[in-house]
């Protein structure tokens, strides 16, 4: 999985073939024992065929996992951290996968979530890829470099660098402080924030899901009551690796 981080890629183009069921039954096992970015936020998965979601994009996977949670502060974080786990694991297993920013539920998978009392979070579609699952090289990547992301040129952050974000908006920034390292999120305003807003906190827990993927020993994350302050940016959090 950490070396999935530097070839992984977002698929739009798969085959129609359903995954094997000791396949399917793999992820969900994998899910179970995914590590949370904030614990106490009960949370399910749901692996949903194409006629169970909706979404104005042409394309279609076999398969969708939908991640519902709790209506808590660090859901959306959480839902981002623990979806780009399953997101490295099945690239690095030659399973295709793409965060879906326009996916909703269907009508019927919509009551039953709201008979749940979670929230859906975001979808990501995965399955086998038609042609080339992961990119050939680091230069494919399109992405602003360490320093317009952190205060420092800090090769440590590259994992989070390269982390895949709606739009490739790529909103955090990171500021040292001796060991710790703080964890910033691009404040919207306007339109911006109802496009953004919620897809942006999410975006968050993927590059920070990078950072734990790539340091599972050290990693450490922690939300300070006296937060620090970045001019056009919001705390998300401060870690350690």
């Amino acid at each position: 999985m950490k070396d999935t981080i530097y070839k992984r890629k977002s698929t739009r183009s798969y085959e129609t073939d359903c995954l094997d069921a000791t396949t399917i039954k793999q992820i969900e096992d994998f899910l179970k024992s995914a590590k949370p970015l904030f614990s106490g936020i009960k949370s399910e998965y749901k692996i949903l065929a194409p006629d169970q979601i909706r979404c104005l994009l042409p394309w279609r996977a076999p398969h969708n996992l939908a991640i519902l949670m709790e209506d808590k502060p660090g859901a959306c974080e959480n839902a981002g951290f623990i979806g780009q786990q399953l997101d490295l694991f099945l690239q690095s297993r030659g399973i295709a996968a793409c965060w879906l920013g326009m996916g909703r539920l269907s009508a019927k998978e919509l009551a039953i979530q709201k008979s749940s009392g979670l929230e859906l979070m975001c979808i990501i579609s995965f399955g086998m890829p038609k042609g080339e699952g992961l990119r050939n090289s680091i230069d494919e990547f399109k992405r602003k470099p360490l320093l317009e992301i952190s205060d420092i040129e800090d090769i440590r952050l590259e994992p989070a660098r390269l982390a895949p974000s709606s739009t490739n908006s790529q909103p955090w920034y990171f500021a040292h402080e001796r060991d710790l390292i703080h964890a910033f999120c691009v404040e919207r305003t306007g339109i911006k924030k109802l496009t953004y807003g919620k897809m942006n906190r999410i975006d968050m827990g993927i590059a920070l899901a990078h950072m734990y993927v790539t340091y599972p020993e050290t990693f450490a994350f922690e939300v300070r009551q006296n937060a620090p302050k970045k001019d056009g940016f919001y705390y998300t959090g401060t870690f350690s690796v």
